[in-house]
């Protein structure tokens, strides 16, 4: 790795939990109902004759007794505590991993996920093991070159109270409260330690607990001549309704009584945990990926999973929600159109459960039909029916209604799912609102060329915009947008496969004629001189974009191979495409001058990293377009969230030359990154 300090979401599915780390200097910890990084000291290392070693996520000035008591105690005798610098750790990212060794240590945070079913369609005992929220650290140390034993360490600020307290001793470790906490299974190899200054007690082989303690250890003898190896359990529990406006519970939490029962069944289970989590590791290693595209997907793993919540609501059905990262928006609906890839591949009953919420609950009428809004609420609150946390009125950028783009998302997501999972019984309960939405999308277009012209009376005095908001008029604005207009043009497409499945053939060549009037719309703006589409179809605009091919997912994905191709009923538009792309695709346009990674826009730095994985397939794999440099923007873009956005974690938005941070910070949405994996 060309940077090893860097933050990572460390989670279980669906608890909305993390452990964070990776910062060195910084420290962290466990994190609930958020994302953002605690920076609690976290004591990982070893202690052998003069000398105790420590990864460096912890400040080793412990002053805490001679805090309290005010007076200096000149009889310690602490040995020498040495913190390792980056360049004596090696750290490794797996999918369901992340290792840092050096020295004879080796300490790997394991978070395993697989294939989830349907809840609805669970066995009690299979919820257990694919809700329980819990997470999994080892601790190996190499001591079979040394005469001398040798104790680790693995300690956290944050938890208060002893578990072997609670446990009878069958278990040690610390906890927060009832909230989270980490454990081992007894062993007289195992002691804990709570003390006010843990590493003066540590160095001084002190080991009379006193609980007043704010970082409780684990302690872990490592005979002379033995190599040792030491899982850890780190867990989370909340009970009771957690969320407003609708109510609801984590769904583990009808599956487990307390933070020790769920602690129980992870060190019952563990080895069924570990060898989910080989196997994850196994298949991202045996991949064809190059080892920065293998990272970055690791990397946007991690993050999606600290970001989702599965509830429960009070008729015990389950309630799906990905929240926003930093932001901590609900199901906000671009982060869902962009997630069906990955979650099409390990738990597609997530996206109906999401989709059926928004027809239910976050569907409204403005002047043109039926349209959707852009998220359910933030921070465990959900908003009110027919409104989003984020959409305000009057206004023509940041938080302006996205009505044309949430209407597109509900009908690309829908069609997706039940066309490539073949979900008949989904599709014909929600063949109605599929009608409603060609509708609708028909309306928004007033001079029938295909594309969106109007924008809707929500907006009031304001104008409409799209996912890309704080971006310029290239990817902002809604109205007459080459990027929206190709994604209309795709819902048509897909579209006419859905009526054409349920035998609604007049409606079904209704879309392929809007399909094609979108098509030829398109393909009349390109500019023959300068061999690209502009960005935006009116005020003389020149902007040029990469996302003008992003659409072209939709179809492809599907199976609809012939919509994409030069020789199929859009040959025309995917020749122009084409022809853009090998226009932009250049420095001093889409390739930014001074990193030699992608910018979305000719005319602005504000890029975004979920959005160019996406494109990056887009282009290879159905443009079947080649360049020699594609291993170069990977390691450039890697680079970007191991080096710029270190302190970041996953961060979506960045600027082009530096790769640093604009916003979408701690983000989700970066597994489009899942299409590498084909």
């Amino acid at each position: 790795m060309k940077n090893k300090s860097f933050y990572a979401h460390h989670s279980s599915f669906g608890a909305f939990s993390s452990f964070m780390l990776g910062k060195i200097g910084k420290g962290g910890g466990f994190v609930l109902n958020d994302v953002r990084p605690p920076k609690n000291n976290v004591y990982i290392g070893y202690k052998q004759e003069k000398m105790i070693r420590l990864f460096p996520f912890c400040n080793i000035n412990n002053n805490a007794e001679e805090d309290f008591t005010g007076e200096v105690d000149n009889t310690k005798k602490n040995k020498p505590i040495k913190i390792f610098s980056e360049n004596e750790i090696n750290r490794e990212m797996g999918w369901a991993s992340d290792t840092w060794d050096s020295d004879r240590l080796t300490f790997s945070l394991i978070t395993p996920f697989g294939y989830v079913k349907d809840p609805v369609a669970m066995t009690e005992e299979e919820k257990k093991y694919a809700f329980a929220p819990v997470i999994f650290a080892q601790l190996t140390f190499d001591n079979r070159d040394k005469t001398t034993d040798a104790e680790l360490i693995f300690g956290i600020e944050g938890p208060k109270r002893r578990l072997s307290i609670t446990t009878q001793g069958r278990y040690l470790g610390g906890a927060c409260e009832r909230k989270y906490g980490f454990a081992a299974a007894s062993s007289e190899d195992i002691k804990e330690l709570s003390r006010l200054d843990i590493l003066t007690s540590f160095a001084n082989d002190n080991y009379e607990n006193h609980d007043l303690g704010t970082a409780p250890s684990l302690i872990f003898k490592v005979p002379a001549g033995t190599l040792k190896t030491y899982t850890i359990v780190l867990a989370t529990y909340e009970q009771g309704t957690i969320t407003t406006g609708i109510d609801t519970d984590f769904y583990y939490s009808g599956l487990f009584k307390s933070l020790e029962d769920v602690i129980d069944f992870g060190i019952e289970n563990v080895d069924y945990y570990l060898d989910m989590a080989e196997q994850r590791d196994k298949e991202l290693k045996e991949s064809k990926l190059n080892k920065y595209r293998q990272f970055l997907l690791a990397h946007a793993t991690h993050s999606y999973h600290a970001s989702s919540q599965l509830m429960k609501k009070e008729d015990g059905s389950p309630l799906w929600v990905v929240n926003e990262g930093e932001y901590i928006m609900m199901n906000t609906f671009d982060l869902t159109v962009d997630h069906i890839f990955y979650e099409m591949k390990f738990h597609p009953w997530t996206i109906k459960n999401s989709l059926d919420l928004f027809a239910e609950r976050y569907s409204y009428y403005d002047q043109s039909g039926i349209a959707f809004t852009h998220d359910m609420g933030v921070a465990n609150g959900f908003s009110p029916k027919g409104y989003s946390s984020y959409e305000l009125p009057n206004l023509h950028g940041c938080f302006s209604y996205m009505t044309h783009e949430e209407l597109l998302n509900w009908i690309l997501t829908g069609a997706v799912y039940t066309l490539k999972m073949n979900d008949k019984e989904w599709l014909n309960n929600n063949v109605k609102i599929f009608l409603a939405c060609f509708e609708s999308l028909c309306a928004r277009d007033k001079d029938y060329d295909g594309i969106m012209d109007i924008d809707s009376t929500r907006c009031q005095e304001g104008s409409e915009i799209t996912t890309y908001d704080s971006l310029d008029v290239s990817l902002g604005q809604a109205r007459n947008n080459l990027y929206l207009g190709l994604k209309s043009w795709s819902a048509y497409v897909l579209l006419e496969k859905i009526f054409e499945k349920v035998g609604l053939n007049e409606i079904s060549t209704r879309s392929l004629e809007k399909a094609k009037a979108a098509a030829s719309t398109i393909v009349s703006q390109f500019n023959d001189k300068e061999q690209y589409i502009p960005a935006v179809f009116e005020n003389g605009n020149t902007s040029r974009i990469i996302p003008a091919v992003e659409a072209l997912v939709y179809p492809y994905i599907v199976g609809d191979t012939s919509s994409v191709s030069e020789d199929g009923i859009y040959g025309d538009l995917i020749k122009k495409l084409k022809k853009h792309i090998l226009t932009i695709m250049k420095p001093g346009i889409c390739i930014d001058e001074v990193s030699g990674g992608w910018k979305l826009s000719s005319t602005s730095k504000n890029t975004w990293n979920s959005k160019i994985f996406l494109c990056q397939y887009v282009i290879k794999e159905i443009l079947n377009m080649n360049f020699d440099k594609e291993e170069d923007w990977d390691r450039v873009h890697a680079t970007w969230q191991q080096v710029s956005c270190s302190g970041d974690g996953a961060t979506d938005q960045v600027n082009s030359d530096t790769g640093t941070s604009r916003g979408s910070r701690l983000y989700p949405r970066l597994v489009t990154s899942i299409l590498w994996m084909k």
